[in-house]
């Protein structure tokens, strides 16, 4: 839309700055969605502290992207899509489980499945989830703390997913070959 500006460092708001230098640290560049975002130092502020402390999760690089891909499905992100499969195939998910998340179908690997599964739980339930469904994520290993890191990267992701879809943000150049396409607005 024509209302957000992709900031850049020299024209992003003053209290802004900072945090896209840390972002440019932790990712290696400044990407789209959050030169958006910069033109809000408090949002941009919020999205880069989340980012960072969630690279100190107990939950692996890969499962964080299982987290990030059902939720932007979900959410029928395209920007974050593409992002997310992107940083998965970095963390080493296996190409047919990024497939497999990006199509809404079931994961081979019955950990990560959990994981995906309870994710999506999450979110159709709005934090309902049953007392079946937890005991299943915990049986698949996980622990009560990764539960609140699943919370939290859903969190960091929905607030992605909006931001992108609300601005129309164009997918950067480094996650080109991961465009996605919603099915249908809402598809999951």
């Amino acid at each position: 839309m024509d209302n957000f500006s992709i900031h850049t460092p020299e024209s992003a708001p003053e209290a802004s700055r900072e945090a896209l230098d840390r972002l440019r640290t932790n990712v290696g560049f400044i990407p789209n969605l959050a030169a958006t975002i910069a033109g809000s130092p408090t949002a941009l502020q919020g999205f880069v502290a989340m980012q960072t402390s969630l690279r100190g999760s107990d939950l692996a690089p890969a499962e964080r992207e299982v987290v990030g891909l059902t939720v932007s499905r979900e959410n029928a992100s395209p920007y974050s899509m593409a992002a997310h499969s992107t940083l998965a195939e970095r963390a080493g998910l296996p190409p047919e489980e990024i497939a497999s998340l990006r199509a809404g179908e079931n994961l081979t690997d019955a950990r990560l499945e959990a994981l995906h599964v309870f994710t999506a739980e999450l979110l159709a339930s709005r934090g309902h989830v049953s007392a079946d469904q937890l005991a299943e994520l915990l049986a698949a290993g996980y622990s009560p703390e990764n539960v609140l890191e699943v919370v939290t990267q859903v969190a960091y992701t929905t607030m992605a997913n909006l931001v992108a879809n609300i601005a129309a943000t164009p997918v950067d150049a480094a996650f080109e070959a991961h465009r996605w396409t919603a099915v249908s607005a809402g598809a999951s």
